[in-house]
């Protein structure tokens, strides 16, 4: 989920240009998003295309046990296929010599790096305090047959990520998260650690588990206003190469939110920020594009959300590659129940909207943000801190759970695919095309 945004004269302006029109630009041709005409790339699972609804979740590795289980047996009982969750808690130093980035730098006193001031390197928390609470996490999704994408860091400073990163080296400019070659390695040693581990309650490397549906480099990545593109384009080319030759076996996605170069005057369009999606997309290392799509925060106004879909889907059809709405979300106020008592209307109509559009124009998937479950802890539900909560008993999962069957069975990009005859228990990319003569050809990756 988006931490910063836009300032408010930015925001602002953006509505009053946006608002009052179909999309700030037109839209592509609808002949381009048909999927008669031009296959859309997709997920491959046991030799069958993959479509999916999905959602999103960042506090499955440390709560205890009951809630992991809630959101987890919610998800299923949704007909949600794939949750994406956070694979980090950076702090400082455990002596305080160097400082946590996000409060003490732990989750309920969990944390699964630390700063070691003597060796000066990152050291690992493997213990019940540290990463034995994401084991469970995966070890239940496999339970109830679930997918899971693991993201290693974050471009905020939430769960510490990238600016921690900075602080164990005693950097400030966030793009050096992108170019210093000691943080580049603390990286890496990160993504070692974390897919040759073994999980403690299945015995299987994570780099092993079937589970696991992709690896995703960071949450929204950026740098920061006049940063090049080509400094975030080289440092997910070096990182997903990486993966890969650590990993074989999962999809590697980046994480961006999608920003792009096109000629709209919205910033989401001006990819002035490090982030050029179409660039990062096309890397070789790089399985599957993602997006994400928050028109109140972004201000963007709502007859954008129409033409960004579009445009995203253009950009996967052109590569050849599968594409997902991996966040989106619109806010709606609860009174002291916790009851909706502002905003559900817009919220279902379009959430309807959004999921329809990328169904017929042949998308692979979408993931709302964030579904939240039952607190065990303090009773009642998980707060909605965001105003984007989604739970099992609400209406809001009840139109998404509406939709997790057409994308499961009738999605017209899986209904477009021919099935493998390479069946694998771990997500793959089938890449679907027209041969020049018409036929469709069948492209097995991953």
């Amino acid at each position: 989920m988006l931490s910063g945004s836009p300032p408010l004269r930015k925001t602002l302006l953006g509505i009053l240009a946006c608002s009052f029109s179909v999309g700030c630009v037109s839209a592509p041709p609808r002949s381009a998003l048909d999927v008669a005409q031009n296959p859309a790339t997709n997920f491959e699972l046991d030799g069958q295309p993959f479509c999916f609804v999905g959602a999103n979740n960042y506090y499955l590795a440390y709560k205890p046990r009951p809630m992991v289980d809630d959101v987890l047996e919610a998800a299923r009982a949704m007909g949600v296929r794939v949750l994406r969750i956070w694979g980090f808690i950076d702090r400082g130093s455990l002596d305080g010599r160097v400082r946590s980035v996000d409060g003490d730098g732990t989750k309920q006193g969990f944390y699964f790096q630390a700063w070691d001031p003597v060796a000066q390197q990152a050291i690992f928390n493997d213990g019940p305090s540290g990463l034995q609470g994401l084991d469970y996490a995966l070890a239940k999704a496999g339970q109830l047959g679930l997918k899971v994408v693991l993201v290693l860091t974050n471009n905020w400073r939430e769960f510490g990520g990238m600016d921690q990163y900075l602080e164990w080296y005693g950097l400030s400019a966030h793009a050096d998260f992108y170019g210093d070659p000691r943080v580049r390695q603390a990286y890496k040693a990160w993504l070692w650690h974390l897919t040759t581990r073994v999980n403690g309650l299945t015995q299987r490397a994570y780099r092993d588990d079937e589970t696991i549906f992709a690896w995703e480099l960071a949450n929204e990545p950026r740098g920061t206003a006049g940063t090049p593109n080509e400094l975030l384009t080289r440092w997910a080319h070096e990182m997903s190469g990486y993966l890969k030759s650590i990993d074989p076996n999962h999809l590697v996605a980046v994480g961006d939110e999608g920003f792009l170069e096109g000629k709209s005057q919205h910033w989401t369009y001006h990819a002035d920020n490090g982030v050029d999606h179409r660039a990062l997309t096309a890397l070789p290392g790089i399985d599957y594009g993602t997006f994400h799509m928050y028109p109140e925060t972004w201000g963007t106004g709502f007859g954008w959300s129409e033409r960004w879909i579009d445009d995203h889907l253009s950009v996967a059809r052109e590569l050849g590659k599968p594409s997902v709405l991996e966040e989106y979300g619109l806010k709606v106020t609860r009174d002291a129940l916790g009851r909706v008592s502002n905003g559900l209307p817009a919220r279902l109509d379009s959430y309807r909207a959004w999921n329809e559009r990328v169904l017929e124009h042949g998308g692979n998937a979408t993931m709302f943000w964030l579904l939240a479950g039952r607190d065990t802890e303090h009773g009642g539900w998980y707060p909605d801190y965001d105003q984007f909560s989604v739970y099992r008993s609400d209406a809001t999962a009840e139109l998404l759970r509406g939709f997790a069957e057409p994308f499961a069975k009738r999605a017209p990009a899986c209904s477009s695919a021919v099935p493998s005859t390479a069946r694998s228990a771990f997500v793959r990319v089938q890449r679907t095309r027209l041969s020049a003569l018409g036929f469709r050809a069948d492209q097995g990756g991953g």
